[in-house]
């Protein structure tokens, strides 16, 4: 750790102990008993931040310390100042016992932090203290190579996503509009011209399509109809960019003609979500890409006093030509976000393991994804049924709000996760559960393609990896909005291409990118 202490670490020792207070315990304690006491830090979820301080108040917590007698005292950062405070609390070295983030966005990645000092490798635990953890692997290669770092090092405890669904946002269409014009769910580009343009000059529609800045920049939608991602993706084995492929080109030049036709929201570059809210709950627009809990079932259940003829339905991610395959949509990858990682600072690594291991089991998957049996859901069938506790909560409370009460189900979380049972019953409108069963149709297809979230570059890569991705980042978001806006005619596009070759050394990123997928090929 010594080699990581900066003059930050001076400015942060006063607020890393404030967070980190009772850091490095894995200790018992007199005043809980003799019990073995581990200190988390974390981040609190918004939904479970509205009703508790802390994630110590959630049932399935208190639930796991009646059976083992560990205790855990949460310490959560400002919301807001999540990255902050973590860099802040590694910096001054005083760790708790488990540290709860996304280790792939640590400077250098996960073998990093194991080479700083910060967090230990599991590897030694695997056979002993982690059987349900280890069994979980074995089982899946994704979620193995998922879980290590080129080295082979077991870093942490991840959120795995063990259902079938994956896809949970993409178009979304007013069908009730469609109905009284007599149109169908448009499945082409050239179905979704002529939806737009009867938006615009049949029902007066000043913004037929909204949508944000950051949707043509990072989220894979209509790009998929030309058969190309919106960053790097995977193809046959070989890492490619999409603003460099000539689909990207012909892409572009659609969503332009979309724009100068008045199909696209003119006020796309700077649109913030409580403007898609309003334009979509309002008559304002016809069309939008969002999810299915966020968005769709947000607008429906708005709108059912308001308008009860309203009715937002899923599209299917466009295509060129009917009965194409988009191959590029959103996709929720098996292992991501939130990985507990063991500090260096923990004082008995092997029960904390062991702790951990609990949420790999058929036991845990169910406390994490359901709760307390008898009391927010019952086995009906086999299956695990919830409870009016959840479903008809006596306080009102939402079923995200009244889940968060009691389990992780509706954030991610390490453990296993994302039950379909859970989901089913969790979208509460038919539509909802329409799209999620459309969209996740092409999950084989789109899986191919998708950039494992956990790589990272090599020691000898690093500084000019992150050098050049920000850079082209910059760059390729800059001119995205000025090819669809037409400020910047799409005949420079090769003249872009151009320039992301010869100004923004794209052959070196493309290379970097590359041998950081091989090496988790590897694993």
């Amino acid at each position: 750790m010594k080699k990581r202490k900066t003059a930050l670490a001076l400015a942060a020792i006063a607020a890393a102990a404030a967070l980190a207070a009772g850091c490095g315990n894995g200790k018992k304690t007199a005043g809980d008993n003799g019990k073995t006491t581990f200190t988390y830090w974390a981040m609190l979820p918004g939904p479970i931040a509205t009703r508790v301080d802390s994630l110590g108040d959630v049932e399935m917590y208190k639930e796991r310390e009646k059976e083992t007698g560990v205790h855990i005292e949460f310490i959560h950062p400002a919301q807001g100042q999540e990255s902050e405070q973590f860099n802040l609390m590694i910096a001054s070295g005083d760790l708790p016992d488990m540290i709860e983030y996304d280790w792939a966005e640590y400077s250098g990645g996960a073998q990093k932090a194991i080479d700083d000092g910060v967090i230990i490798a599991l590897n030694r635990y695997m056979d002993d203290k982690l059987p349900d953890f280890k069994k979980v692997l074995e089982g899946n290669s994704s979620y193995d190579k998922g879980s290590k770092t080129d080295a082979g090092n077991y870093y942490a405890f991840p959120n795995i996503n063990t259902g079938s669904y994956k896809t949970f946002g993409g178009p979304l269409i007013r069908k009730d509009w469609l109905d009284e014009l007599g149109l169908q769910i448009p499945e082409t580009i050239d179905d979704w011209t002529n939806v737009l343009t009867a938006f615009k000059e049949k029902k007066g529609v000043e913004t037929p399509f909204t949508t944000m800045k950051s949707y043509f920049d990072y989220t894979d939608g209509f790009n998929g109809a030309w058969n190309v991602g919106q960053r790097f993706y995977v193809d046959d084995g070989k890492v490619k960019f999409g603003p460099m492929e000539n689909g990207y080109k012909d892409y572009l030049a659609q969503m332009n003609k979309w724009y100068a036709a008045g199909l696209i929201d003119r006020d796309y570059g700077t649109n913030k979500r409580e403007v898609i809210d309003h334009k979509m709950t309002n008559d304002g627009a016809g069309a939008t890409y969002f999810t299915i809990g966020g968005a769709q079932g947000v607008y429906l259940k708005q709108m059912e006093k308001k308008n009860p003829d309203y009715n937002l339905v899923a599209a299917p991610y466009p295509v060129l030509k009917k009965g194409d395959v988009n191959e590029f949509c959103s996709y929720e990858q098996d292992v991501y976000q939130s990985f507990l990682a063991i500090s260096t600072s923990c004082k008995e690594p092997e029960k904390a393991a062991e702790w951990m291991n609990f949420w790999y089991s058929d036991e845990g998957y169910k406390l994490m994804n359901f709760g307390v049996e008898g009391k927010t859901y019952n086995m009906v069938d086999g299956k695990p049924v919830y409870t009016d506790e959840i479903l008809h909560n006596p306080d009102n409370l939402s079923i995200n709000e009244a889940l968060s009460l009691h389990c992780r189900a509706t954030q991610a979380a390490p453990g296993l996760r994302q039950a379909p049972e859970y989901l089913e019953q969790y979208y509460q409108y038919p539509q909802q559960i329409d799209s999620l069963k459309l969209w996740s149709k092409n999950t084989d297809a789109v899986k191919k393609h998708v950039l494992p979230a956990c790589i990272s570059p090599s020691d000898r890569d690093r500084e000019e990896y992150y050098a050049l991705s920000a850079s082209v980042r910059t760059y390729v978001e800059e001119m995205n909005l000025k090819f669809i806006t037409g400020e910047e005619p799409i005949e420079n596009y090769d003249k872009f291409v151009e320039n992301l070759k010869d100004k923004f050394n794209m052959k070196k990123l493309l290379q970097i990118q590359q041998n950081m997928y091989d090496s988790y090929l590897e694993r």
